[in-house]
């Protein structure tokens, strides 16, 4: 951890000064950053700020990894305060265009050959610029029309030292802050770490574009822009240029066919999601573009999510559960999903699910938010501190946003209807005798595979007089207490016959010297177990147990 400082130390000098700036003076204390000597130098921003805000001004001025790991943790609404979701949901990604002349050595560098060799024409002002690339139109040689994505030089270095350094803190903050050990802080960079690399690498991208543009090749009206494998590296990525502008950017009021548009979209989430089990992470209306003729172009593949068809059978479980009202259904599948749900209270999540679903029970199935129940349902996973697989936030992070952009375009639009066809299918495939037989096979293959070798771990145990069976009781504490209560008064009533016995015994020997004109110990022997009886009947009389 020292040497990381040391060897990072003037940008640690720089997040300190950021963090200061911005008023968290008690978070580079208590985690130790270097340049703490800064506190007196630089002037906080903090008086016309919340809190939540003075955060995402800091992401913000800490640069693209930072924003980029801020932007994901913002998919992980069951893990975060909801003020705090929504001030990551606004960083801002853009930055004034990197110069040409930058742009075309990176391009050159990285396929290895004149600009003027792949492109015929390549318009030096760029489409969009973000803090990590930016997008260029051009022309190939052969005539077709691309778009050309150029990662910023120096990028991966800058990426990779942050990343090191955001695993520094996250340890720090592990290590010394005990409240934020409940959310594994270090795995949850390591996610962050993954999802950053990988979109940092546009041959993972190039790979997602191609497998769902060959995934929904059949939708009509959806267009996945085709790429260009030979005229693409980890650094540059040149794919088809895509017709339309920005949803964002539009004029809703003047669309034609809005419902069958918000339709679509929200038709191709779903069906990523539930169908193909591959799906954009992040389908916001930035992402989206609409040409005249109503083609849906969906552009920025670099993160996507996956889901195991075992996850997408308990998510249509989960949603048939909400839509029924069962409380205690959705709150079984939900801990299934998550992590440390063996600490969790069922009572209180069925009581708090319970109130969740009431909201929705009396609303038509068309004026159901299926992104707000999931999103409230979330919440109450999190306020026990119970966190989900990083896949099973994207998929909600997806659903909700996609969602929301669909009604965006049409308000009115009835969520519940376009996802129910999705359900039924999935349904009926999960059922199917083939799955059935696949799945039965699977099973018996893998005990095939597992049992023996188990076994055999067994009967070396037995052999080696290593095996041992524990018992563990819970809840048995006032059992244990009745049997300790009637071991003792069994063990005080024979110690009390035992007495009389022998006090019998010596007073009929006549032996010894007497007391009152009986023999000493057999009247002392007497007296004791007198004494002692008494005891044993007042014990029983106090406990009641008679």
């Amino acid at each position: 951890m020292a040497g990381k400082a040391i060897a990072h130390l003037g940008r640690f000098r720089q997040i300190a000064a950021t963090l200061i700036h911005y008023g968290f003076e008690e978070v580079v204390e208590r985690l130790e950053l270097p340049g703490r000597r800064l506190f007196e130098k630089v002037h906080p921003e903090a008086a016309r700020l919340d809190s939540w805000e003075r955060i995402r001004k800091a992401v913000e001025e800490l640069g693209p990894a930072f924003i980029k790991a801020g932007q994901f943790l913002s998919m992980r609404q069951e893990l975060l305060p909801p003020p705090l979701i929504r001030e990551l949901q606004k960083l801002q990604d853009e930055v004034p265009p990197e110069p040409f002349p930058a742009i075309r050595q990176a391009v050159e560098t990285s396929l290895g050959k004149p600009l003027t060799e792949v492109f015929l024409v390549f318009e030096e002002e760029p489409l969009a610029a973000a803090s990590m690339a930016q997008v260029h139109r051009a022309m190939l040689r052969e005539g077709r029309h691309v778009a050309v994505k150029v990662q910023r030089s120096g990028i991966p270095q800058l990426v990779r030292t942050d990343l090191e350094i955001l695993d520094d803190l996250a340890r720090r903050l592990h290590d010394r802050v005990a409240a934020a050990r409940v959310y594994n802080l270090p795995q949850l960079m390591q996610q962050v770490r993954r999802a950053m690399l990988n979109e940092i690498d546009f041959s993972r991208e190039l790979r997602n574009m191609r497998i769902m543009r060959s995934a929904l090749a059949d939708a009509p009206g959806f267009l996945v822009p085709a790429v260009f494998p030979e005229h693409s590296t980890p650094q540059v990525l040149t794919m088809e240029l895509a017709r339309g502008r920005k949803l964002k950017d539009l004029d809703l009021a003047t669309l034609e066919n809005r419902q069958e548009l918000a339709r679509r979209g929200l038709a191709m989430v779903v069906r990523q999601i539930l169908d193909l089990g591959a799906f954009h992470a992040d389908p916001h209306p930035g992402n989206f573009l609409i040409d005249a003729d109503g083609t849906i172009s969906l552009l920025d593949w670099g993160m996507v999510g996956r889901l195991p068809a075992g996850m997408r059978y308990e998510l249509i479980d989960l949603i048939q559960a909400f839509i029924a009202g069962d409380s205690e259904e959705c709150v079984a599948i939900l801990l299934g999903f998550a992590a440390g749900a063996e600490r969790a209270d069922r009572r209180l999540l069925e009581d708090e699910m319970l109130e969740i679903l009431d909201l929705f029970q009396h609303l038509p199935l068309s004026e159901i938010n299926l992104g707000q129940v999931l999103t409230d349902a979330t919440g109450v996973l999190r306020e026990q501190k119970l966190i989900l697989s990083a896949d099973l936030s994207l998929m909600i992070k997806a659903l909700v946003t996609g969602e929301a952009t669909a009604r965006l375009i049409y308000p009115e639009l009835d969520a519940v209807a376009e996802v129910e066809p999705f359900v039924r299918r999935l349904s009926r495939e999960r059922y199917h005798p083939a799955t059935l037989k696949r799945n039965l096979l699977k099973y018996v293959f893998k005990m095939q595979r597992k049992l023996p070798a188990s076994l055999l771990a067994i009967t070396e145990k037995i052999e080696r007089g290593d095996l041992a069976i524990r018992f563990r009781h819970q809840n048995l504490e006032e059992l244990q207490q009745a049997l300790d209560g009637m071991a003792n008064r069994l063990i005080l009533g024979m110690i009390t016959g035992a007495l009389y016995i022998a006090s019998g015994l010596v007073m009929f020997a006549r032996a010894g010297p007497t007391l009152w004109g009986y023999p000493a110990l057999g009247v002392i022997g007497c007296i004791l177990a007198g004494l002692l009886t008494a005891a044993l009947i007042a014990r029983i009389l106090h406990s009641r147990r008679y």
